[in-house]
This record gives structure tokens, C-alpha cells and sequence, in this order.
């Protein structure tokens, strides 16, 4: 099931349920019982990468709980960071678990004791034009173009921002940590990917797996009309070979490689607020990420 149906469900779910709460008698109010025992405005902030699926949990979140403001930052991991220490915001949402650095650095550097928790599953998708051919396409073979002594033989592999959480995982991913083939570059968005890739042939684009899940929203049927979710080869259990892609299906599985951990991140705390309600409602509704 898409995540547009899913999440309308979900919603008409919310609605059938906040209904059956509240018996109503002749001349009272028939508006839907919602909860009412928080109130009051959380500031979060999010990686820019995941604003597509976290709009969609906000308005959930904000008609569930109607006396409860969200007010989300979409923001690269830098701006995040600084927003969290400063305390302009309460959660991070992040496309990756903290490192045990970061985490030592927030207690030693600013005393915040850290709370996170995985909230979802993602994933990078590899995109190409309609007529790349991916064949042969696996993650040793990435891994080769990505090599800068193969950058003569490396095709060009583009990302939408050069500070964004898809960069930084590829590259951890794939065990590079400085310099890689010239070939690798960024433009501003992910949108100006989706636009190149689909006028070059034999490129490679990375791109999160959210932007295009939605394969009922029109805007993503009209992407997917100009470009290619490229698959990988990959070994089955059995020790044959198969083809895997960035899709519901094999996300779910965990045969995908690429695929990334979302994590809420707050101060640790055992007092019941706002940010604790967010989270909780998120850990619940991760399955329709």
C-alpha cells in the first residue's frame, strides 16, 4: 500500500475513532472529540531531506492533537545541531543515529544528556535517465566509480546539496571519508538531480527515497515518467543473484542496501512534554513511513 493511502487511512482511522469517543445528545456539539491535555508549541528541527513524509505526520499529529503547534525547520545537519544546543528547538529529526562523539560532545561541551530513538526507515535512491542501463549495476561497482583512480572510467554521480545527510551516508556507506573521483559533484536541490539526470544519459543520481514513495501524489507520476529508479544486484539467501531497487517492498525486507535509520533526538528527560508526545506519536506511526 502507497504511503498517501496509507496515511488517508490512518487519518480516516483517527476521525472514525475520535467520533466513537464522544456520545452526543440532542443540542450538543457534534465536533470530533480530540485531546486537549497538551498544549502549547514545539519547535523541531528537520533534516530538509525528509520534509515530504514529515508534512504528511504533522498534520496528523496537529488534528489528533489540536491545542499543539508544531513549528518545523527543514535544515541541513549543521543548522540542526546549532538550533538543538541553543535551545531554539526541542527535537531533531535526523536521517542517521548520532555518533557516540556527537553524543560525548552535547554532555561535555553544552551538558545536554541525550535521548534518541529510531523513528522510521529511509532510503537513498539511485536514479537515472529512462534509458540507463543498470544492468551491472551493484555496490562493488559503485564503489569503483566513487574510487578517484577510476575517475576517467567513473560516470557522473550528482547530488542535490554538497552538506546534505544523503552525501554523508553514501559516502560512510561506501567507506570514503576524504577525497573521492572528480566526477562526484552537487548541485542546490534534489529537483535539480531529478532535471539533469533526466536530460543526461548514464548518470547517476542520489536522491532520498521519500521524494518519489508516493506513487499516487500526480507530482511524483510525472517524475517518474522522466527518469529510471535504477536497481542493484544483489546476492539472494540461497547464494543466487537478484535485483533490488529503492521500494516499499524491499525496504521493508532490508534487501535494499542503501538504506538509513531516521532518528528523534531530545534531552533526556522523564517528565512528560511536548517533545516526548511527538516522539511517542512517531514511534507509533513508523510503519507508515
Amino acid at each position: 500500500m502507497n504511503s498517501r493511502l496509507v496515511a488517508s487511512a490512518c487519518l480516516l482511522m483517527i476521525l472514525l475513532c475520535c467520533s466513537c469517543g464522544k456520545k452526543s445528545t440532542e443540542g450538543e456539539s457534534k465536533a470530533v472529540t480530540r485531546y486537549d491535555t497538551y498544549t502549547g508549541a514545539l519547535s523541531v528541527s528537520c533534516d530538509a531531506g525528509l520534509e515530504p513524509i514529515i508534512k504528511q505526520h504533522k498534520e496528523v499529529f496537529e488534528y489528533l492533537y489540536d491545542s499543539v503547534q508544531l513549528r518545523i525547520g527543514y535544515k541541513t545537519e549543521k543548522e540542526m545541531f546549532a538550533d538543538f544546543r541553543s535551545k531554539k528547538s526541542g527535537v531533531m529529526l535526523l536521517a542517521r543515529p548520532l555518533t557516540e562523539g556527537e553524543i560525548k560532545s552535547f554532555k561535555n561541551s553544552d551538558t545536554i544528556y541525550i535521548k534518541q530513538l529510531p523513528v522510521a526507515n529511509d532510503a537513498v535512491a539511485l536514479i537515472g535517465s529512462t534509458d540507463f542501463d543498470d544492468k551491472d549495476l551493484d555496490v562493488a561497482l559503485l564503489e569503483k566509480y566513487f574510487d578517484p583512480k577510476n575517475s576517467s572510467q567513473s560516470p557522473p554521480l550528482v547530488f542535490g546539496d554538497q552538506n546534505s545527510s544523503v552525501v554523508r551516508f553514501v559516502l560512510d556507506y561506501l567507506g570514503y571519508k576524504e577525497k573521492v573521483s572528480a566526477n562526484v559533484f552537487a548541485l542546490k536541490t534534489n529537483e535539480e538531480v531529478i532535471d539533469y539526470v533526466s536530460k543526461n544519459s548514464n548518470v547517476i543520481g542520489f536522491i532520498p527515497f521519500n521524494l518519489i514513495s508516493d506513487t499516487d501524489d500526480e507530482r511524483v507520476k510525472k517524475l517518474l515518467e522522466r527518469i529510471k529508479i535504477l536497481s542493484l544486484r544483489a546476492k539472494t539467501t540461497e547464494g543466487g543473484t537478484t535485483r533490488v531497487s529503492a521500494n516499499q517492498s524491499d525496504i521493508i525486507t532490508g534487501d535494499y542496501p542503501l538504506i538509513r535509520k531516521l532518528n528523534a533526538v531530545t534531552r533526556y528527560t522523564r517528565v512528560d512534554n511536548l517533545e516526548s508526545l511527538f516522539i511517542s506519536f512517531l514511534c507509533k506511526e513508523k510503519r507508515y513511513f
